[in-house]
Order: structure tokens, then sequence, then C-alpha cells
């Protein structure tokens, strides 16, 4: 959804970025964005900071495309594996969700996945698609400048893409638990896993690289349908996490535990345009005691390792 704010909307320097943004900010936690150099700044200000500057490295923008970014990733970690690519889309010879689904034809019943390659979300399981109809939000975030959206200026200009993938394989044939890397300065210090896409959503925080839960007070249980890493298989994600997120201050690399290795998912800058909250029993939709543990561990490795 494209903010409403009196902004001009055509205003994408860093200044007219924070004030189309920042009202969204100060809603969420109930103050304005702080500098970074300020003590009290939390990890949200950090990405708030990231994501409204306009300067972005050429590096940095093949890896927000994902169309480009497996190549990167693989130049950076070549032990990698990815899901392969069975076809982009050109969303500009693409007017409608019909036509998306037209050119999907090959692939709708099948185990492939379609995303838009110029933005993030908007998954679509192709096997569960019956018409046009269950890919019109994927049309219309794929077809939107995603820098409208958050200001999220790592997206600036890219092709509006759809990209098809192979489902990575898992035992159970259903989608593979994602493991979020939080690293600063080439280090992965907090790993959140996200568990059960199509059952009853579950995340938490483990510290690496013993992935003991950050904070044993958060009120969460590790779920019986979730199987453990074994510590082979955490070595592997923890070396691809470091060779990843070297080139960066602050990144969230995302990795999948396939069938038959660790797949790359994406890196992430601005995790949740600013917005997000570590889980809890709290939820996660408003700062906790956990939420401020994890700000509080990143921005504290970020200041005593700076570059």
């Amino acid at each position: 959804m494209i903010l409403q704010t009196d902004a001009d909307p055509a205003d994408f320097s860093k200044a007219g970025n924070h004030a189309a943004v920042a009202p969204a900010f100060a809603q969420k936690f109930g103050r304005q964005p702080l500098p970074i150099t300020d003590p009290a700044a939390t990890i949200n200000d950090l990405i708030f900071a990231r994501m409204i500057d306009p300067e972005w490295t050429a590096l940095e923008r093949k890896l927000v495309d994902k169309v480009t970014a497996k190549e990167e990733a693989l130049r950076l970690f070549p032990g990698l594996r990815i899901a392969p690519t069975l076809a982009t889309i050109d969303m500009a010879e693409t007017p409608s969700p019909a036509d998306l689904f037209d050119r999907l034809s090959g692939f709708i019943g099948t185990d492939a996945i379609a995303k838009p390659a110029q933005a993030s979300g908007g998954t679509v399981f192709l096997h569960h698609v019956a018409g046009p109809s269950d890919l019109a939000a994927l049309h219309a975030l794929a077809t939107t400048d995603y820098t409208s959206v958050m200001r999220e200026m790592q997206y600036a200009g890219l092709p509006r893409r759809v990209i098809v993938e192979a489902l990575i394989p898992t035992a159970d044939g259903l989608p593979p638990d994602d493991y979020k890397f939080h690293c600063i300065n080439g280090e992965p210090l907090l790993c959140q896993i996200d568990h059960a896409r199509f059952g009853e959503p579950w995340g938490r925080i483990f510290r690496v690289p013993g992935f003991e839960p950050m904070d044993g007070d958060d009120g969460l249980a590790w779920p019986d349908s979730l199987q453990r890493p074994d510590p082979q298989q955490i070595e592997a994600m923890i070396a691809a996490a470091r060779a990843l997120s070297a080139p960066f201050d602050y990144v969230r690399v995302d990795l999948y535990n396939g069938l038959d290795g660790i797949y790359f998912g994406e890196l992430t800058f601005t995790p949740s345009a600013s917005l997000g909250i570590a889980p809890s029993r709290h939820g996660s939709h408003r700062v906790s005691p956990t939420h401020r543990l994890f700000s509080r561990i990143l921005m504290d490795a970020l200041r005593t390792t700076a570059r």
C-alpha cells in the first residue's frame, strides 16, 4: 500500500523520504526516528536511516534484485545452493493478471513459486493457483515502484520482473524453514527461525553460534513440528552468512535448510522497512523486553566493531 502523507510523492531525496515515512515510524514506536549516533537509537532507527538514503552501491542493488542476486551470492560464497530459475517475466509486457496467468501457464499446478524480483514479499506457490485472481496481488506488487511503498531506496529503478523458481526440496514436501541471520560487519550474531508457512506461524530468535534462545524469558517454545538443525548444518549456515555479509556493516542473510543442503534466500538490508519487532509472547507488533535485547545486541556490536 502506498503511503498517504503530506510529503511530495516525487521527492526521493533523503529529506523527502524522511518526511514521507517518519509518520509511519512515529505511529509504530510513539516517537520520531533518532540519528544512529544517538545512544538511544535502536536497530529500527538504523534501518530507517539506511532505507531513506538514496546512495546504495552497485553490489547492494544487485543483491536485492532476485534475478541478479543469485550470481552475486555464488560469487561471495561459491558452495551455496541456489533454487533454479525457471523463468523471468518482464512486467512491462504483462499488463494484467490474466496476462501473467497466461505466461505462467506452463508452471501452474507444479511445485514452483513466483515472486516479484524488485520487491519484498508477494511469493505465490503455483501449485495452488487456479486462475488470474490468484495472481492479482503478485501482479500489483511486481508492477509497483516499490520505493513508493516505504522509500526503501535500494529498490529504486530496478527492472519490474517476476521470477519463477523451483521449490526447494524438503523431507516433507512443505516449504523449508527460513533462517534469518542478523549480521554486523560480517559476523552473524542472531538468527530468527521462521517455521510453518502453511501452519501456525512460529518464529524465535537464537544466539549464534550456539543457537540457544536469545531471550530465555521470551515465552516461546520449540514446536514439535520443527526439526532442529544438526551441528553440521548450523556450521554450514553460519559460514554462508559470514561470507555473504562480509562487505556490509548490517544485513540480514536469509537462508533455507533444504533436504540436500543450505540454500540462498535473499539479503535483506532494511528488514520490515524499519518497523519490525522481535517475536515474543507479546507478539511481534509492539516493543517488548525481547525486542529491546535484540536491538541492544546488534547496536552494541555495530558501535564496537565500526569499520
